[in-house]
């Protein structure tokens, strides 16, 4: 953790490199691995059980992990470099398969079966142009024919029972999330209030997606619906459902 600042009783961080970092991992990391197995599983059945894959933004590897373990070719893509350093040290005999970086920034290094994003890992702190570029390479990591799992926040989701802050329990601690949503653009202020008695607050902005923004930003990249679902395990979406869960297949002119 890199703190910035300290005011008014709270150590402030860097937005984007601090709100999933060393202290998200901290408070979240074992509550999320608890259904990592499951969702993996998951994932692999609704994707028609692929021998290889690539994860987009795989954190510290917990669904990674599982796929290496089952024996797929599998790979992962992170741009932040705690959680990166979390996976070799806690996977050492494939710390060669975790690549530091944005997907942007990847060349090509082979083509997949499915490619998988999962729990909102896009719409941070990206341009326009960043978007654009982040769906051509999913693309080019795709054979022809192969599936792109998309699992992000649904806009219309928010919209329908927006929030202005909840608190949630976490190792060593709680936390204290406050919202304010304009357009499609999620604020969040984050505030961990730890046992050990040092308050941090972070921040972050991201951009919500409906089912039809999808669509429209993977079209021109050969990319086109083939499934959508509210969760992982398959539930039927309906517009306002929490979350999008979309199956997209890269079909190419013949």
């Amino acid at each position: 953790m890199r703190p910035l600042l300290f005011y008014n009783g709270f150590v402030y961080m860097d937005s984007a490199a601090d709100y999933f970092g060393e202290l998200y991992y901290k408070c979240f990391a074992s509550k999320l691995e608890q259904r990592a197995e499951q969702e993996a599983e998951l994932v692999l059945k609704m994707l028609g059980s692929p021998r290889s894959i690539l994860d987009v933004g795989c954190g510290w590897g917990r669904h990674l992990q599982y796929f290496l373990r089952w024996g797929l070719d599998a790979w992962g893509v992170e741009p932040n470099p705690f959680f990166v350093q979390v996976f070799k040290e806690r996977n050492p005999l494939w710390s060669d398969r975790i690549i530091q970086s944005t997907i942007q920034n990847v060349n090509v290094f082979k083509q997949f079966p499915a490619v998988v994003s999962l729990w909102t890992s896009i719409g941070w702190d990206q341009s326009d142009q960043e978007e654009k570029e982040l769906f051509r390479k999913l693309s080019e990591f795709l054979l022809p024919g192969g599936l792109l799992l998309l699992d992000v926040d649904n806009l219309r989701g928010w919209q329908a029972r927006f929030s202005r802050r909840w608190w949630e329990n976490v190792d060593g601690g709680y936390v204290l999330d406050q919202h304010t949503l304009k357009g499609n653009k999620l604020t969040t202020t984050r505030q961990f209030l730890l046992k050990d008695g040092v308050t941090y607050k972070v921040h972050r902005e991201l951009k919500l997606y409906t089912l039809e923004d999808l669509q429209a930003l993977a079209k021109p990249y050969q990319l086109f619906l083939r499934a959508v679902y509210r969760d992982l395990s398959g539930n039927p979406f309906y517009p306002e459902a929490p979350r999008i869960v979309a199956v997209f297949e890269r079909i190419t002119a013949a």
